[in-house]
């Protein structure tokens, strides 16, 4: 999901263009749309709460790839059963993000 971040702009969305994939047209606040963020939220939780921050690439990819094994997509189903009663919260907001 593209939300108008500068990360999904330019150089990242080639392989997708390469591909003949398009994209969507996101509301540029709406992180209840994308249950990956919630998934991303708890990742950096985590990572505050080590003894030592990574600091290196290859130590955060090390770190990243640990915390990664330990999702299990059971744990998180629920953000995408409630996807669609999100859909009117977030109409609702205008695209912002929700209380939920």
């Amino acid at each position: 999901m593209e939300d108008g971040a500068k990360i999904h702009k330019g150089a990242a969305k080639l392989p997708r263009k390469l591909r003949g994939l398009r994209g969507f047209n996101w509301p540029p606040s709406s992180p209840d749309l994308n249950p990956i963020e919630k998934v991303w939220r708890w990742m950096k939780n985590e990572i505050t709460k080590l003894e030592t921050i990574p600091t290196s690439i290859e130590d955060i990819k090390e770190v990243l790839q640990e915390l990664w094994s330990e999702v299990d997509p059971t744990d998180w189903r629920y953000l995408t059963e409630r996807l669609t009663c999100k859909l009117e919260d977030v109409i609702a907001s205008k695209g912002m993000a929700t209380i939920h």
